[in-house]
């Protein structure tokens, strides 16, 4: 149904307003608006004002006032019926939410009003709570005309902004937009859904649950008394079952990367454009910090660690707590090497030798989610019930800053990383349901006495001993293989992509352009032609809508295999307020022999224009082809070559600093550029 209406607001103006005026009207009807999917249709119509397919002023008048008509139907059913209302069908089946309204109501006063329309649950019940306590018709139609118009800006501004973001986004990589609407959309469905079961649901699934725990409870049946306990969550078996799922999820996950790391070559891409994107975030100083953050998860010092809380258990006579946690940890430890060894998956760098060679899965990950899990597991089950995701959210945190600093060091690739933590949620899970009934006398004041300064011992010794030396090994290493020139004019530019490559693994616009030539030679070559030097903004920079002209307007920061522009040239399009932008990003080659090597540049042609937004407010759109770029790739030719010599291949321009010369090859769909 839901997407039926959002199919049809964005293909008929006038129906969409009316649509939205209704949805509007029928999510403040008292109880009816439980089940009206308000927020899913306008999220989706402020997103398609966003995308520039409906208009913003109108469709906001006439959400707002259908949101003013629905809370008037619903004052004027509570001032009608008033006390009689709870005996009404069909009102008469949901006192518990008529008491829930009226203390609401009660705590908030004429205020509620406003504050209730953005309240799940009572935002259908107060306006008929107000009609039934008799409140001042005035008063309420004030409340309820602001309150409206903020309710559905409310709704529609974000969306629109989203939905421009995701356009533009859709530029840079489309499957990261794709992405971005199948999450939004996810999490609007479970936004309606915890909706209904919050205001519907769950109040007869209450009633439901305790009449058939009555029923059930006399009866002796095996059947019988687990369904009983069930419904009764008798020692907390719904949570186990969700700590159950987790780890079914969990394994799901490092399967899921295991197949596409096997069978998905744009996993590879995808691993790859990340490094690529962090290491170009590399400095020393940032080396020295992320590597001792590292070393706080070597294996040296979570063995102290276990060692350390295996001993204390035991001699507290926890054993079957201890022999728990030293099985979990070992798990891990085991299986980490085992994978590596058959999967075998060279590292980014070499780091070390033997199994430790391999990349997939991280130790790192692994250990540190294993370890930190398991003492966050020991410590929230003996804590207040609010206190515990406490605990679980900083295992998990400490686990993905662990993950996030092997990805910043280039000892791992994403996937690696991703598959460690998956791995180690899953044994963090198990253990958790193991230890679910075993002994619950611990005390934590003692084991963190004993756990904390074995840890920080540990690591104090790890950091003086052996600091220096991984800081070395950790240090940056040269992102672009050395060729030499000859063989780069010989064959090595085949080697060189074809199209750039997103974050993501995918193909976006030719790259029709390698060259060698510093900046400043770029530069002269092609200014005459009237090409001139364009700073490269920051990605908000580019996103956000902004009154400045074209020509102001910054290169977007598009990345080739997670590589950031180096430098960029615009020079005016083919129609007035566009721009042709050329944009040059490192390959993964560099000239050499020799550290001072010159990088091989490889350029790529991008047709932009200005969308307007509102208010002289416009936005950047990219086009990768146009009808201007192929014949100004001639013409860049002849501003940066002065000699051509070609093949039957296709067209790629290469420009080495000691002369020019152009060969040719066809790009990968086909058409010669």
């Amino acid at each position: 149904m839901t997407q039926t209406i959002v199919d049809l607001i964005s293909q008929h103006t006038v129906t969409a307003l009316a649509i939205v005026f209704f949805i509007s009207l029928g999510e403040a009807l008292f109880l009816i608006g439980l089940f009206v999917p308000s927020t899913v249709v306008l999220v989706a119509a402020g997103g398609l004002v966003g995308a520039g397919k409906l208009p913003f002023w109108p469709l906001l008048f006439w959400a707002s006032a259908g949101a003013v008509a629905g809370d008037a139907l619903s004052f004027w059913v509570g001032h009608h019926y008033k006390g009689r209302l709870r005996t009404v069908w069909p009102f008469s089946r949901y006192g518990a939410l008529i008491d829930k309204g009226e203390a609401f109501f009660a705590r908030h006063g004429g205020k509620s009003i406003f504050i209730g329309r953005f309240v799940p649950g009572v935002k259908a019940i107060v306006p008929g709570i107000a009609g039934m306590v008799g409140m001042n018709f005035g008063w309420f139609s004030i409340i309820n005309v602001v309150s409206a118009f903020a309710w559905a800006s409310a709704h529609l501004i974000p969306a629109a902004g989203i939905g421009r973001g995701l356009s533009r986004v859709h530029s840079f990589d489309p499957r990261l937009a794709v992405l971005g609407i199948v999450l939004i959309a996810t999490l609007l469905v479970l936004y309606y859904l915890g909706k209904i079961v919050y205001g519907f649901a769950f109040p007869v699934l209450d009633r439901w649950r305790l009449a058939r725990i009555e029923r059930r409870g006399p009866r002796s049946s095996r059947l019988a008394r687990y369904e009983t306990r069930i419904l009764s969550n008798h020692r907390n078996i719904v949570g186990w079952t969700l700590v159950l799922m987790v780890a079914a999820l969990a394994a799901g996950g490092f399967l899921t990367l295991l197949g596409n790391l096997l069978f998905d070559p744009e996993l590879k891409l995808v691993d790859k454009a990340v490094y690529n994107f962090l290491q170009s975030f590399r400095s020393d100083a940032g080396t020295r910090i992320v590597t001792a953050i590292t070393m706080a998860a070597d294996g040296f010092v979570l063995t102290g660690l276990t060692l350390a809380l295996v001993a204390w258990l035991l001699i507290r006579r926890h054993f079957s707590v201890a022999l728990t946690a030293a099985i979990a940890v070992a798990t891990s430890s085991l299986f980490v090497p085992l994978v590596k060894g058959i999967i075998q998956r060279p590292r980014p760098t070499m780091l070390y030798a033997g199994a430790e060679s391999f990349s997939f899965p991280s130790g790192h990950a692994t250990l540190s989610m294993t370890v930190f899990g398991v003492l966050a597991v020991i410590v929230a089950s003996h804590l207040a019930p609010r206190w515990r995701p406490l605990a679980i959210a900083a295992a998990i945190g400490a686990a993905l800053i662990i993950a996030f600093s092997r990805l910043y060091l280039g000892a791992h690739w994403l996937s690696d990383v991703a598959a460690g933590v998956s791995f180690g949620l899953l044994v963090t899970a198990i253990f958790a349901f193991l230890t679910r009934r075993q002994d619950r006398t611990i005390r934590l004041g003692p084991l963190l006495a004993v756990l904390l300064p074995a840890y920080l011992g540990t690591y104090s010794y790890h950091l003086w001993k052996d600091y220096d030396r991984w800081t070395v090994n950790y240090a940056p290493v040269p992102l672009a293989e050395q060729i030499s020139p000859r063989d780069w004019l010989a064959d090595g530019w085949r080697r060189v992509a074809e199209r750039r490559l997103t974050i993501a693994g995918d193909q976006a616009e030719a790259l029709r352009v390698q060259t060698d030539l510093p900046q400043s030679e770029l530069t002269a070559r092609l200014e005459p032609s009237g090409w001139a030097p364009l700073a490269v903004g920051d990605l908000l920079e580019t996103l956000l809508p902004s009154r400045v002209t074209l020509p102001e307007w910054p290169a977007a920061p598009l990345l080739h295999d997670g590589r950031r522009p180096v430098v960029a040239y615009a020079k005016p399009g083919p129609v007035s307020n566009q721009r042709l932008v050329l944009t040059f990003w490192p390959s993964s080659f560099q000239l050499g022999p020799g550290e001072d090597g010159r990088p091989v540049l490889v350029g790529g042609l991008s047709l932009e224009m200005l969308d307007p937004v509102a208010g002289g407010y416009a936005i950047l759109e990219i086009a990768e082809d146009g009808p201007g770029l192929s014949n100004e790739l001639d013409s860049l030719m002849q501003s940066l070559a002065p000699g051509v010599a070609s093949t039957a291949e296709g067209d790629i321009l290469l420009l080495p600093k000691t002369g020019a010369s152009m060969i040719k090859r066809p790009v990968t769909d086909g058409r010669q550029s």
